[in-house]
């Protein structure tokens, strides 16, 4: 009879799945998006279920990981309403930007995307 061993289990299928999981766990760890000291975790399940003369057993071999998911992005958008027309509109506050800073009137037409503080016709 041979010898069971983990190693040889379904011709090394279950040391495959595990190093699988393994090499998951360790890409995750590597991820400068992915918080640096999480537990990372990495499961090899045996699931053994013998028969009723206890002479044979199926043997379920499940493998799984859990790895952390990426760190959110954070940023910060200006949000207003053009007084006039009552269009609504957002963009991105840039590093820096003073959100209390006036823009100039009629400098909306060469900023890149929505522009959420408006000219007034004086």
């Amino acid at each position: 009879m041979l010898e069971l061993n983990v190693a040889t289990l379904s011709q090394g299928g279950a040391v495959e799945r595990f190093q699988d999981e393994l090499s998951r766990v360790i890409a995750n760890i590597t991820d400068p998006n992915t918080p640096a000291k999480k537990t990372r975790t990495v499961t090899l399940k045996m699931t053994i279920k013998p028969n009723e003369q206890r002479n044979m057993a199926e043997v379920l071999v499940s493998t799984s990981s859990t790895v952390c998911p990426a760190s959110p992005i954070e940023t910060s958008i200006y949000i207003g309403a053009n007084p006039i027309t009552g269009e609504i509109g957002a963009s991105e506050m840039a590093s820096g930007e003073n959100p209390m800073q006036n823009i100039l009137p009629g400098a909306e037409s060469s900023m890149t995307g929505k522009i959420t503080k408006f000219a007034t016709n004086n």
